[in-house]
């Protein structure tokens, strides 16, 4: 029914710890087709050994080439093109499969760090990333180190999950979190895959869907699913010591295939593209980014406290997410 599609360019501990979490908490039969870009760290016989399908490059291809060489070689009715640096939870496949055979999606996605069901939730959870981890996030890490890293973000990943899955199940909202996008095989092959060109390929996915929803009306925007989530660390490959990519194909800016009017008409939240005064670029770009910064530093001591006591951390979670959702009540009913 799925085939999990993911491309690695060594990475070892993050590659060892995200089939950790595929195996552990994916439910439903499925395949794991692994697009190998020239590892030299054992990634590609770490997979092998454990069964996945590996696609051995003798170069590094961009992201969308290798999820289109994976797609093409994928047999289920749904695909998932997924990052490595990822920690799922449990049943995140049949959650969002779920919501689209209910509300008949073409594609969807979980909740994650980049995507919560409000911007202060979003923020808050980011904050504390950055405050944990993200910032000390280093592709040499090893399982173990990358493990300490989740517990210390979550307490207990399951309690965790378990507290947003009560809180948002029921919530699905315009959206798509790159990092993990499902999709049909059959919309993945009407759009002939993903534009190689675009290397910010989840954007250009989430306007193409969404403008063929507007001209033709054969297929429907991706939606982001409160009941499934997926921990992202977050820019560890572009922070990793990775080689250039080898594509020979063009490649293009998102703003040079879609223009900003095009954007702000598509985009889930259009007011990120509204005209803006200087000042205000300003304010959005530099000062609000250091004002969090300042704040998560300040907070970075209580993590370090917190960790180590799974109650608090999930207890931290139960509040902020009672909140999101008392505020995602009050919107419905305004």
């Amino acid at each position: 029914m799925l085939s999990i599609i993911v491309a690695v360019h060594n990475q070892l501990g993050h590659n060892q710890l995200f089939l950790e979490g595929l195996q552990r908490y994916t439910t439903g039969p499925y395949e794991v087709i692994v697009i190998d870009n020239h590892s030299t760290d054992g990634s590609a016989k770490f997979f092998e050994a454990n069964r996945c399908r590996v696609i051995r490059n003798d170069r590094n291809l961009c992201y969308p080439e290798s999820m289109n060489l994976g797609s093409c070689a994928a047999s289920e009715e749904f695909l998932c093109h997924i990052n490595n640096d990822l920690y799922v939870a449990p049943n995140w496949n049949g959650f969002l499969i779920e919501a689209m055979e209910r509300y008949h999606l073409d594609a969807a996605s979980p909740l994650g760090l980049e995507m919560m069901p409000t911007a202060t939730l979003t923020d808050w959870m980011q904050g504390r990333w950055a405050a944990i981890g993200q910032e000390r996030l280093s592709s040499g890490k090893g399982i173990d180190q990358l493990r300490r890293m989740v517990q210390a973000m979550y307490g207990d990943w399951e309690r965790y999950c378990g507290e947003a899955h009560r809180a948002f199940a029921g919530t699905m909202f315009d959206g798509i979190v790159g990092s993990c996008v499902m999709i049909r095989q059959s919309a993945y092959d009407t759009l002939g895959g993903l534009d190689e060109r675009i290397q910010s390929a989840d954007w250009d996915l989430y306007y193409t869907l969404r403008k063929r929803e507007q001209l033709i009306g054969d297929m429907k925007r991706c939606m982001v699913v409160g009941a499934s989530f997926v921990h992202h660390f977050i820019r560890a490959t572009i922070k990793s010591k990775r080689e250039p990519f080898a594509c020979s194909h063009e490649r293009l800016t998102i703003d040079r295939k879609w223009s900003q009017a095009e954007q702000a008409e598509l985009w889930c939240k259009p007011a990120e593209f509204s005209a803006q005064s200087s000042r205000q670029r300003l304010t959005r770009q530099v000062v609000k980014p250091l004002r969090k910064l300042v704040q998560e530093l300040d907070r970075a001591t209580v993590w370090r406290r917190l960790w180590i006591s799974p109650d608090r951390v999930v207890g931290q979670y139960r509040r902020q997410f009672e909140q999101a959702a008392t505020l995602l009540c009050s919107e419905v009913l305004s």
